[in-house]
This record gives structure tokens, C-alpha cells and sequence, in this order.
């Protein structure tokens, strides 16, 4: 039973800390819904419906990326070198027929529908409920409900006295609750910078009839191009962006800090080879939050993109071990979670005078 509870803690705590993630970056995280009857009969429009986050999909998988700033939910319909052709179960043309829209490509999938063969896993029309508390309130505001009903999960039960011997308590300890709160608070810091992670692609063609059309340039010429790094957060990030290739080069500041809810243009030189064709180039950006000092990130950043993430990990824990001595080592508290072996039969019994 104790292996039990706290796996029911720990799958409540993922959903919440998930839940929080997706708000505050403003994309799903683990679990989404469907806004709409494209995807009907396999899912249909309110259910929810739980997310991969380490699968890019293939033909077939239901991907959730986002078209026309909307996070959409498809199925891949084909695919080529240039990305993904996706459609919806009940719609009858594909998303790119006649050029509606650009294909899907591999960075612009957040992940794949979680499947039991070729089902979904879902939660019929609990989606709904989300969207009428979007309507009613702010995401603010959600997330505070969200820990509301956290905290209730979590503490329910301890405060009714004990009535009958019979009535058996599943007890947890202060200290395993707490582990369990500072991995996840550990998870929520490495997700929430790794989620803003990607790049910036465009394209161009090398041609002799360069100039003719937005796009085209003359082979071995060279060109600028700007292009916008939106911080979705309500947090500043600090940003790091590398060009992809020997072709491009960042002519502008290429580290910064972008406040919660803006963005920032940054201006690329390209040279345009010689060979006439097109091209499709990247711009890799990373992204931190900036609780070390930003000389510090650079440097370890230098080194690897991933190296900043060490030292957040040995400061949140330090952070969190020493919050734990401060306010409970040693603490013998516990939080019990009262079960009823027959609810119904006892009150019966009570009720005779048994």
C-alpha cells in the first residue's frame, strides 16, 4: 500500500507540475485536449489526451505541433525531406493542399499521442472543464487552483480524528513528501529552460534570376535576413543563439535577455553559394533563466550547452537542503491518508450499536 501512495502521489504531482509548465510556457506539456472535431472519432473535441515529449513522430502518429499560432493535433499523412503532411481523421483534405500551409517540420512537433496500439489513451471530454475555467478566469488564476488542488491531495485526511480501530491511515513522511516536491521542483527548472530550446529556419534560392522574387538572390552574393526570437514565458530568459553552418553568420549581439511576454530581432549575413538551388538554413537558440549570474552561464555555456544545467541542479539543491533543515529535519510530522475498509458497512454497524 505504501509503494501505492506514493506512486499516486508522485503521477498527481507530474500532472500538476505539468499542468503548471504548460500555462506558464504557454505550450502543452504531458497532457493537452482537443479544441476542435479534427480529429473525430479518434479524438474527439474536448478530450484530453496525454503527450510523448521524446517522439518527433512518423507516418501514421498523431503529432501536436503548432499551425497559424494554434497548437493543432494531426495525424501524419506523409512525409519528405521538407517535413511532415498532416490531416485530420475527419477532415477531408490534408493541412498543405494547395499551399494552406507550409509542412510541418521535425522542430515544430512538441511530441506524439500517447497510444495503446493504435488507440489513444484519453480521458473523454475533461478538456472541457479546462477550457471553461480558461474562459471564466486567467491562466493566473488556474494555476493557483491547480496548487489548491494539489495541497488537498496531498494533506486530505490528517486532521479527522480517529473514530474506530478498524479505520487504517497510509502514512508519509515529511521528508518523503518533500524528496518527492524537490525532484519535481528540480524536473519543472531543467523542463521549463529546456522547452524554450529550438531554432529559427528559413529559406532562399541561389538563382540567376536573382532579385526577381523575394527570396531569390545571385549565386555567390550575399544577403541579410532578420528574424525574431519570441519569449512565450512570463519569465525573462537569457538567450544564446549559434548559427547552424559555414554559410550564415550572426551580425548582431548573438547572447541577450528577453523579458517574460517579448521578443527580439536578431540580424544574420548570409552568403549565398554558387551551386543554384534551394536552400534551407538554421539559427540554434538556447535558453536559461537567468538565477546565476549571466557571466557565469556564458562561461559554462561556452563549454557546453548542457553544462549550465549542472550548476542549477548543484544550486537548487543546495537551495532545497538547506530549506529542508530550516523548517523540517528531524521532523517526525507525517501525512496520512485515512482508508475505509467498508465505508458503507461501517456506518450500518454504527448505526445498530455494533
Amino acid at each position: 500500500m505504501r509503494l501505492l501512495e506514493l506512486l499516486f502521489t508522485f503521477v498527481v504531482g507530474v500532472i500538476l507540475i505539468s499542468s503548471m509548465i504548460g500555462i506558464v510556457l504557454d505550450r502543452p506539456v504531458l497532457i493537452s485536449y482537443a479544441y476542435s472535431d479534427s480529429m473525430s472519432p479518434t479524438i474527439e473535441k474536448g478530450d484530453l489526451f496525454f503527450i510523448n515529449p521524446f517522439s518527433k513522430g512518423d507516418v501514421g502518429d498523431i503529432i501536436v505541433f503548432r499551425m497559424k499560432d494554434e497548437w493543432t493535433v494531426h495525424r501524419v499523412y506523409a512525409k519528405d525531406e521538407e517535413g511532415y503532411i498532416t490531416k485530420g481523421d475527419n477532415n477531408v483534405a490534408t493541412d498543405q493542399q494547395e499551399g494552406k500551409n507550409p509542412k510541418i517540420s521535425k522542430e515544430s512537433v512538441i511530441g506524439t499521442v500517447v497510444t495503446l496500439g493504435r488507440t489513444p489513451i484519453k480521458i473523454p471530454r475533461a478538456g472541457n472543464y479546462i477550457q471553461d475555467l480558461s474562459k471564466k478566469g486567467s491562466n493566473l488564476y488556474i494555476a493557483v487552483a491547480l496548487l489548491v488542488i494539489g495541497a488537498i491531495l496531498m494533506t486530505t485526511g490528517g486532521e479527522r480524528k480517529r473514530r474506530k480501530k478498524r479505520r487504517r491511515y497510509i502514512k508519509v513522511k515529511f521528508k518523503t513528501v518533500y524528496a518527492i516536491t524537490a525532484s519535481l521542483v528540480l524536473v519543472t527548472l531543467l523542463i521549463s529552460m529546456m522547452l524554450s530550446w529550438g531554432t529559427l529556419a528559413f529559406s532562399y534560392s541561389s538563382t540567376l534570376a536573382g532579385g526577381q522574387q523575394k527570396g531569390w538572390y545571385m549565386p555567390g552574393s550575399t544577403f541579410e535576413e532578420n528574424l525574431t526570437i519570441k519569449n512565450r514565458a512570463i519569465y525573462p530568459f537569457l538567450y544564446f543563439v549559434k548559427a547552424r553552418g559555414s554559410r550564415i553568420e550572426i551580425t548582431s549581439e548573438n547572447s541577450f535577455k528577453i523579458p517574460g511576454r517579448s521578443e527580439k530581432a536578431i540580424t544574420i549575413r548570409v552568403n549565398v553559394p554558387e551551386e543554384t538551388r534551394v536552400y534551407g538554413e538554421k539559427i540554434e537558440i538556447y535558453a536559461y533563466l537567468p538565477i546565476l549570474p549571466e557571466r557565469v552561464i556564458a562561461e559554462l555555456y561556452s563549454k557546453s550547452p548542457y553544462l549550465p544545467f549542472v550548476a542549477y541542479i548543484v544550486e537548487a539543491s543546495i537551495f532545497l537542503i538547506l530549506l529542508y533543515f530550516a523548517i523540517g529535519a528531524g521532523s517526525e510530522d507525517i501525512i496520512r491518508y485515512r482508508v475505509h475498509r467498508s465505508g458503507i458497512f461501517d456506518k450500518l454497524k454504527e448505526s445498530v450499536g455494533l
